[in-house]
C-alpha cells in the first residue's frame, strides 16, 4: 500500500473487487487510514474489526440530481473504471429508460437488497432504520452545516481557517451537464423509478434537521457552555411527524478502541 497522492492510500474501496482486496490484507487494522468512502456501505462496514470500529456518515444528494450527474461523469471520465463509451451520444431521458439503469441504489445498499430484487415499503423502512440508528447524516444542498455537525461529531479540526468549506466551495470535481425540468415528463418518470430513495433522501431531511439540534454547544448545571464528546452523541433514535411521503456514497471513520 503506498500514497500515490498525498493522505489517499492507492485502494479501491469503490468496488467488489477492491473491497475484496482491502479485506485480504487487512486494510483497517494497517493503522494507515482515518477514513474510508465506499459505494458499498454492507461491504465497507465488514472492513472493520473489534479492534478498528468504525463510525458511518453519508453526504445524501436528491435522488435524480445524483442519477443525473453519475450519467453525465460516467459518459466522460475515460479514466474511470465505471467510464461507459457507449453512452457518449446518450440523453439522461435515453438512460433512464434502458437495461442500465439501476434504481433505489440507497435502499438497496441499507437493506441488503440485490440488484434483481424488486423494492417494497418493507425494504424502506428497513432502509430508514439503519439510516436513522446507524448513520450521521450529511446533506449535499447544505454543506456549511454539514460540515458543521461533521467537525462536531467527530472532534475534526481545519488545520488553516474555513480550508473545508473553501475546499468544498471551489468545486474542482463539478460536473456541468443538463438538467431535467422538475414536473417534466421525463422527470415524473425518473421520480418514480426512484420513488423509495425519494422516500427516503426526504426521510435523511428530517434526521438532518434533528441533528442540528443535537450537535451544538451544550449548558452545564452552572451554565457554562461545553461540548458533548463524540463518544456520548448517537444519531437520533426516532424522528417525529411525516416520514418522507414523497442518495450517495458513504463513509466510515475509523475509531481505535484502546
Amino acid at each position: 500500500m503506498t500514497f500515490p497522492v498525498k493522505n489517499v492510500l492507492n485502494m479501491d474501496t469503490h468496488t467488489p473487487k477492491g473491497l475484496q482486496q482491502s479485506l485480504e490484507i487487512n486494510l483497517v487494522n494497517s493503522g494507515q487510514i482515518d477514513v474510508l468512502v465506499s459505494n458499498y456501505f454492507l461491504a465497507g462496514s465488514a472492513l472493520f474489526t473489534p479492534e478498528h470500529q468504525g463510525r458511518a456518515f453519508t453526504i445524501m444528494r436528491h435522488p435524480i440530481e445524483l442519477a443525473e450527474s453519475l450519467f453525465h461523469y460516467r459518459k466522460s471520465a475515460s479514466w474511470e473504471i465505471s467510464y461507459r463509451k457507449k453512452w457518449k451520444h446518450w440523453a439522461f431521458a435515453d438512460y433512464a429508460k434502458s437495461d442500465y439503469y439501476m434504481a433505489n441504489w440507497m435502499v438497496r445498499q441499507l437493506s441488503g437488497t440485490m440488484p434483481n430484487e424488486d423494492v417494497d415499503e418493507t425494504h424502506l423502512e428497513k432502509a430508514k432504520q439503519v439510516l436513522r440508528r446507524k448513520i450521521l447524516v450529511g446533506i449535499s444542498s447544505q454543506w456549511e452545516e454539514t460540515i458543521r455537525q461533521f467537525k462536531y461529531y467527530f472532534g475534526w479540526e481545519d488545520k488553516t481557517p474555513f480550508c473545508s468549506l473553501n475546499y468544498i466551495g471551489a468545486k474542482s470535481n463539478a460536473n456541468d451537464h443538463p438538467r431535467l425540468e422538475r414536473g417534466s415528463e421525463n422527470w415524473n418518470i425518473v421520480a418514480e423509478k426512484e420513488k423509495w430513495d425519494m422516500a427516503l433522501y426526504y426521510y435523511a431531511l428530517e434526521l438532518f434537521s434533528a441533528q442540528s439540534e443535537r450537535l451544538r454547544p451544550q449548558r452545564d448545571a452552572n451554565g457554562d457552555i461545553f461540548q458533548n464528546k463524540p463518544d456520548q452523541f448517537s444519531p437520533p433514535a426516532a424522528v417525529s411527524g411525516n416520514e418522507g411521503q414523497d442518495s450517495a456514497q458513504s463513509g466510515l471513520s475509523s475509531k481505535k478502541q484502546m
